[in-house]
């Protein structure tokens, strides 16, 4: 949206005093940091070193992951079948990806299972464990999913397997009955850093790993790349543990000797050795996200597992192939929503829900989250079936989508999510329901909605200003992305 179509917030400036204490910044610079919740010496210093070697919390720190090392562990010692159960989104693929390779280097027997999005759905499913049990695996460890599964690893247990749950989202009030959780948000976990994503907890498992003793012909570096992918197109916050392992994983990214990877960066029209936070977010991120929003994500899995350049350039130009069809959909589905809401006249209530049975479930997140910047409102978009529904919810900064979602539990198949995202299932006859309780929930914590979205204004900067200099100060930042966004700087009286 034109930043003519929003109404524009200049944010707090930084206190005199903060300018003083950050006088070896450049005011803008100093400016940006206090904005960005970073305010004292030590905060600045970390952030503008984001050290790898010393940045890293104890992967030990994370409840539940002492249990779950040694688990795999034991598993890698007896040869025990495993299987990484992910997401089907880049964030997923990832951890996949690393963990498969991790634990193959360290003498493991794994292999994947990332299920279909459209056949199956989001996370753990019963005809998916049956399988894995006729197939006699025994340890079943899941990425960037399964804390919503209360009955799926109830059922695995009875199946014989241990599972081991790795995931980010928000956990529900009653847990699975796991043979270990590692979720930094759980009740009880008093891991210094939070807002890890699924590829980042699989990281810290690998570092936990390691720490036990167990070697690999790889540095721990050497999967930064696929952490870096997945943290930031999984809109990961780039501030602590997070910037470090994106910023690590940047170089990691330039310098790749993954033929899958350096095949994408071709594929997308980038040059390696040049790429950044916005080349991931906007041109690879979407790509890898493309194959599993239309069809089967393993093909972003193969991809970046692929070591002959001749099957890596294949594979990247089917991912570019599904990315055009998921642009061209999902610009026709965003028409059509946005016309509904006119339609019903929706574009002015605080909350916005539409459903129909041309809204794909792959693409209503995006579509979500496009209305959401336009209009400046949580959206709810479902692709309506039969008789239940599968949406995507998107929030904006003021309103946490998933505590939306809980108010309503019970009239949910499944759900989850986190503050700013979630996904759902949903029986058609509760649907109006549904619309009924999150808009008197939405008044009630949104009651004075504005016509136009805001554009928020970090500072501002005569023309004369704005140079090289200044933008080379300002790159001191980087990475950009979620939670420490490009700058926005405005200059007035410029005709």
């Amino acid at each position: 949206m034109s930043a003519r179509k929003k109404r524009w917030v200049p944010r707090e400036p930084a206190p005199p005093a903060v300018l003083s204490s950050m006088r070896h910044l450049a005011p803008v610079v100093a400016t940006l940091l206090y904005q960005r919740g970073i305010r004292d010496k030590a905060s600045v210093d970390a952030f503008l070193t984001s050290d790898y070697k010393s940045g890293l919390h104890d992967p030990f720190l994370l409840k539940g992951m002492d249990a779950a090392a040694r688990r795999v562990a034991a598993a890698i010692a007896e040869s025990e079948p495993i299987v990484v159960y992910g997401d089907f989104d880049t964030d997923g693929v990832t951890a996949v990806t690393l963990l498969v390779q991790a634990i193959t280097a360290m003498g493991g027997e794994i292999r994947p299972y990332i299920p279909h999005r459209l056949r199956e759905g989001y996370g753990l499913n019963t005809e998916a464990i049956d399988q894995l049990a006729a197939e006699g695996v025994r340890v079943l460890l899941t990425v960037d999913c399964g804390i919503s599964n209360v009955r799926e690893v109830a059922y695995a247990r009875e199946q014989g397997l241990d599972v081991i749950v790795t995931d980010h989202h928000t956990p529900p009030e009653i847990l699975p009955d796991a043979y270990a959780i590692v979720n930094p948000k759980q009740p009880g976990c008093e891991y210094p850093f939070k807002p890890l994503v699924g590829v980042g907890i699989a990281y810290k498992l690998v570092q936990a790993l390691a720490r036990l003793g167990l070697k690999m012909p790889l540095r721990g570096r050497d999967l930064l790349d696929v952490v870096a992918l997945g943290t930031v197109t999984d809109m990961g916050p780039l501030q602590g543990e997070n910037r470090i392992l994106v910023r690590a994983g940047l170089e990691s990214i330039n310098a790749t000797q993954r033929a899958g990877l350096k095949a994408l960066i071709l594929a997308a029209g980038l040059v390696q050795g040049k790429i950044t936070s916005t080349d991931i977010s906007f041109m690879l991120g979407p790509r890898l996200n493309a194959a599993g929003r239309l069809d089967d994500a393993v093909l972003a899995y193969q991809l970046l597992l692929a070591d002959d350049p001749a099957v890596a350039q294949g594979l990247a130009e089917k991912l570019n192939q599904a990315n055009r069809r998921r642009q061209e959909m999902t610009k026709e589905i965003q028409q059509a929503a946005r016309q509904q809401a006119d339609d019903l006249g929706k574009t002015e209530r605080p909350i916005i829900i539409l459903d129909s049975a041309d809204y794909q479930a792959g693409l209503v997140g995006l579509v979500a989250a496009r209305l959401v910047e336009d209009l400046g409102r949580p959206v709810l978009m479902l692709e309506r079936g039969e008789t239940t529904s599968r949406g995507s919810a998107r929030s904006i900064p003021d309103f946490n989508i998933i505590e939306a979602l809980t108010s309503c539990d019970d009239l949910f198949v499944r759900y989850g999510g986190h503050s700013a995202a979630a996904g759902f299932t949903i029986e058609n006859d509760k649907l109006p329901e549904l619309e009924e309780r999150l808009l008197a929930y939405a008044a009630k914590r949104l009651p004075d909605m504005e016509q136009l979205p805001p554009l928020d204004i970090d500072a501002e900067v005569p023309l004369a200003h704005l140079s090289w200099e200044l933008l080379a100060q300002i790159a001191v930042l980087e990475p950009f992305g979620q939670a420490n966004p490009q700058p926005v700087l405005m200059s007035k009286r410029v005709h």
